[in-house]
């Protein structure tokens, strides 16, 4: 069986059972109603479109062309399944910090933005407020709104002295902590130009979810994982909704919770988080082949040991972390 093939079958299976460059600006979206992007992370996680992203992240170079060119890439999917969304620089960061959050390293992805840009950063980042919530915070996406009141984010000192040196107006960011680190990131920054007009707080626990599966491939491509692990993460992913995905999220984030206490910060009932669960794991067990003794109840926490790597995601409904340093503690 070819390889889109078995991935369609098996994303069918949930039908059936049931930060320094750019922690910057204000949210992202248009004037499109919500609606217009309801089904936009079940698109994404959809058989073609994860096969086509991995397909996309071994065909580019792993070289700073085809790192752009990946990145590029990654453009053009989210203005595809967010009708109406854009966004016009991108920066696409690893970043090392201290025990105190002091940055150690920085490796930087600029799309439509020139190097003089990172330049800038290594000179000016002591005036990102932003980043440090961006990275105590893992898979949360955040803007400076966060910081200072929507009509004073132009007039921040980090705005005036670097972003709009490179027409950077607007911007939305997420981080996510690399598996096995405690202060090495992977962070995007989506940036806009002044034309942005049209940009109003965007709903942004779609862009950290639609953000995650590309998280995923640059990681690979950063050798973090090998090609069978990123196809094992994006088949586990495969067919999820937006909704099923959120919960499994909690899920895997909060085990110290109850299913009562998870599902009261979900705002759903336990039985619908318990359900939805079962769901998973079920499909879990057809698509990794798996097989149990007959009228035995396979126990939910199976989701633990294959998707541990949602933890990148983080809590969603935990409240926000101001530093580094105070998520430590």
């Amino acid at each position: 069986m070819k390889d889109q093939d078995w991935l369609k079958q098996c994303g069918k299976l949930l039908v059936y059972v049931g930060r320094p460059l750019g922690s910057i600006g204000i949210g992202m979206a248009t004037k499109r109603p919500a609606s217009a992007h309801k089904n936009a992370v079940k698109q994404l996680l959809d058989a073609d479109s994860l096969l086509e992203l991995l397909e996309t992240a071994k065909s580019c170079p792993r070289t700073p062309e085809g790192n752009l060119e990946f990145s590029a890439y990654q453009n053009k999917v989210f203005e595809r399944i967010f009708p109406g969304f854009t966004y016009q620089f991108c920066a696409t960061s690893q970043v090392s910090l201290s025990e105190k959050g002091e940055m150690l390293d920085l490796n930087t992805v600029s799309w439509n933005l020139p190097d003089e840009c990172i330049q800038s950063y290594m000179v000016h980042g002591h005036l990102d407020e932003l980043s440090p919530m961006v990275y105590a915070n893992p898979g949360r996406a955040l803007n400076y709104t966060y910081v200072c009141r929507h009509e004073r984010v132009e007039e921040h000192p980090f705005f005036i002295e670097h972003c709009h040196k490179f027409g950077i107006h607007h911007a939305i960011s997420v981080g996510f902590l690399h598996p096995g680190h405690e202060s090495t990131f992977l962070s995007f920054d989506y940036l806009g130009d002044e034309n942005n007009i049209d940009w109003v707080p965007f709903n942004h626990i779609k862009i950290e979810l639609a953000s995650f599966p590309f998280a995923l491939a640059w990681l690979y491509r950063a050798g973090i994982f090998d090609e069978s692990k990123l196809r094992k993460m994006f088949l586990l992913l495969q067919g999820l909704t937006e909704s099923r995905l959120l919960n499994l999220r909690k899920y895997i984030n909060a085990s110290l919770q109850s299913f009562d206490q998870q599902a009261n910060d979900l705002g759903i009932r336990a039985s619908t988080l318990k359900e939805d669960l079962a769901l998973i794991r079920n499909s879990t067990m057809y698509k990794l082949n798996l097989t149990v003794p007959e009228n035995r109840n396979t126990p939910t926490r199976l989701l633990d040991q294959h998707f541990g790597f949602l933890l990148m995601l983080g809590d969603h409904t935990a409240p926000l972390i101001e530093t580094l340093n105070k998520a430590a503690h």
